[in-house]
C-alpha cells in the first residue's frame, strides 16, 4: 500500500478564521487547504487520534514501578494495673511494587499497539472522507452555477420565441395558442432560475460548512479536461486491490487481531503473576508518663506470588464472551471487504460509463442545436409550430446541464475510486486541481456580478475534448 498522507505536527494548533471574512481562494487546492484547518469534523478526528496515540505508553505503565507513601499522626492511651499512659503514634511508610510477570497486562501492551496503529488509520479515514466531501461540495457549486446559467439562456431564449409568437399574432400569422405556450414556457423558466439560485446558496452554505469563510469566487472546470480511463483497465485489479488496501478492511483487520489477543488476554488470567515489593517504615512512638519510647524503623523487600484459583467462574465466562466478539470482527471483516469490492466496482464502472455519458451528451448537444435551428427555420416557413421550438429548446437545455453535471460525476468517480483502493491523497486534488481554468475565468460565488459566459455559448466545435478517449460499445 502507497502511504501518501503526512500527519501535520501543528494540526491542533491551527487557527480558526471566523465566519465574518471572505477568503480569496479560487481553486480546488485553496479549498482543499481551508478545509484541512477549518473543518470541524476533520479536526475532531485529529484530536482523537492525537489522544488514542496516548494508549500505548499508558498501557506500558502498568510494567513500571509504584511508589507509594502513606502516614499516620496520632495519640495513644494505655491502661496498665490502674495506671495510665499516653504516648505519640506516628507512623510513615514508603512502598514501592513493580510488576516482575503478569501475562495478561503484557498481552494489553501488544493490544495497545494495535489500537493506536488503528487510531492512525481511522485518521487516514477522516482525512479521505474531507477530501471527498471537499470535492463533492466545490463541485455541486460548480454545478448549480452552471444550472443558473443554462436557466438564464433558456430564460432569453424562450423571451425571444414570445416576442416572436405575439409579432406573428399581431399581423395575422400566429395563433393565441402559440403565445399562451410562450408564455407558461417563460413562467416555468422564471421559476427555474428561482429553483436554481436556492441551489446554488445551498451549495455555497455548504462549501462554507467544511472551509468557515466565504469564497470570493472558484474556478472553473477546464472544456477540455480529459477523460482518461483507469490504468490498468481490467476491474479484477481494482477489486483485488481494494481488497487488501482498503483503509476500513486494514482498520477491520487490526480489530480482528485485537479480538483474538483478547481472548488469550482473559486466558491469562489464570496465570500466576510475580510483584516485586518493597517497603519501610518509621515509627516515632514518643512516651510520657515514665514509659519508654517505642521508635522503630522498618525494612522488607520480597516477591509476591499471585495465584488465581477460582474466581467464581469468571474467567470460563470472559473468555467465551471474547470468543464471541471475535466472530463478531471476523465477520466485520468479511463486510469490509465486500463494501469495498462494491464500492471499487461502482466507481470503477462509474469512471468508464462517465465517459461514454460525457461524449453521448456532447453528441447530444450539437444535434440539439442542429434540431433548434431547423424548427426555428420551419416555423419561420410555417412547417413547425412554436411549441416545437419551444420543446427543442427545452431538450437543448436539458442536453447541456446533464452534460456539465456529468463531468463533475467523472471526476467524483476517479476520487472514489481512488478511496475504495485505499490510494487517495493529496496528490489527488493537486492533480484534478490543474483541471481548472485560471483564477481570472473563476465564478464568483457571491450574489452580486454576472457569472462568466459558459461553453454553452460557443460554437458545438469548442465543445470536443482535447485527450478524449473514445470507448468502444
Amino acid at each position: 500500500m502507497k502511504v501518501k498522507r503526512i500527519i501535520a505536527g501543528t494540526l491542533l494548533a491551527t487557527g480558526i478564521v471566523s465566519f465574518g471574512h471572505n477568503a480569496s481562494a479560487e481553486d480546488l487546492w485553496d479549498i482543499y487547504q481551508l478545509a484541512l484547518t477549518n473543518d470541524a469534523q476533520y479536526l475532531a478526528a485529529a484530536a482523537n487520534y492525537e489522544a488514542a496515540r496516548l494508549d500505548l505508553p499508558l498501557a506500558k505503565t502498568q510494567f513500571r514501578p509504584s511508589v507509594t507513601s502513606n502516614g499516620t499522626l496520632g495519640k495513644q492511651r494505655s491502661d496498665f494495673s490502674g495506671s495510665n499512659a499516653t504516648s505519640d503514634n506516628n507512623q510513615i511508610s514508603l512502598n514501592l511494587d513493580l510488576p516482575l510477570f503478569d501475562r495478561a497486562k503484557r498481552i494489553q501492551v501488544d493490544q495497545a499497539e494495535l489500537q493506536v496503529a488503528n487510531a492512525e488509520l481511522q485518521f487516514f479515514i477522516a482525512r479521505d472522507d474531507l477530501t471527498l466531501r471537499v470535492a463533492e461540495r466545490y463541485f455541486n457549486l460548480l454545478a448549480a452555477r452552471d444550472a443558473k446559467e443554462v436557466a438564464r439562456l433558456q430564460k432569453i431564449a424562450i423571451k425571444r420565441q414570445m416576442d416572436l409568437a405575439a409579432e406573428r399574432l399581431d399581423v395575422g400569422l400566429g395563433t393565441r395558442t402559440d403565445l399562451f405556450d410562450a408564455r407558461a414556457r417563460f413562467e416555468q423558466a422564471n421559476a427555474d432560475v428561482i429553483a436554481v439560485d436556492i441551489l446554488i446558496n445551498n451549495s455555497r452554505q455548504a462549501l462554507i460548512e467544511i472551509i468557515a469563510v466565504t469564497p470570493e469566487s472558484i474556478a472553473e472546470l477546464e472544456e477540455g479536461s480529459p477523460l482518461e480511463l483507469p490504468e490498468p483497465d481490467n476491474i479484477d485489479h481494482w477489486i483485488a486491490l481494494a481488497t487488501t488496501n482498503n483503509l476500513r478492511v486494514l482498520s477491520e483487520g487490526l480489530n480482528l487481531q485485537v479480538a483474538s489477543q483478547e481472548i488469550d488476554r482473559q486466558r491469562a488470567a489464570r496465570h500466576p503473576t510475580v510483584n516485586l515489593g518493597a517497603a519501610q517504615r518509621w515509627n516515632d512512638g514518643s512516651a510520657s508518663s515514665g514509659f519508654d519510647s517505642d521508635d522503630s524503623n522498618t525494612s522488607a523487600v520480597g516477591l509476591t506470588l499471585n495465584l488465581p484459583l477460582y474466581l467464581g467462574g469468571s474467567i470460563n465466562l470472559r473468555t467465551k464472551q471474547a470468543g464471541m466478539l471475535f466472530n463478531s470482527s471476523e465477520q466485520a471483516l468479511e463486510a469490509a471487504k465486500r463494501r469495498a469490492q462494491s464500492d471499487t466496482t461502482s466507481a470503477f464502472l462509474s469512471v468508464t460509463s462517465g465517459i461514454s455519458q460525457v461524449l453521448a451528451l456532447e453528441e447530444s448537444i450539437r444535434a440539439g442545436e442542429s434540431a433548434l435551428e431547423a424548427k426555428a427555420e420551419g416555423f419561420s416557413a410555417g412547417l413547425t409550430t412554436n411549441l416545437d421550438v419551444l420543446d427543442a429548446q427545452r431538450d437543448l437545455s436539458r442536453s447541456k446541464t446533464d452534460y456539465l453535471r456529468a463531468r463533475y460525476n467523472y471526476i467524483i468517480a476517479l476520487l472514489r475510486l481512488e478511496q475504495a483502493t485505499g490510494d487517495l491523497g493529496d496528490e489527488d486534488i493537486q492533480f484534478i486541481n490543474k483541471w481548472l481554468k485560471e483564477n481570472n475565468t473563476a465564478y464568483h460565488t457571491g450574489d452580486q456580478g454576472e457569472p462568466l459566459a459558459l461553453v454553452l455559448n460557443k460554437a458545438p466545435a469548442m465543445l470536443s475534448f482535447d485527450k478524449a478517449v473514445p470507448v468502444s460499445n
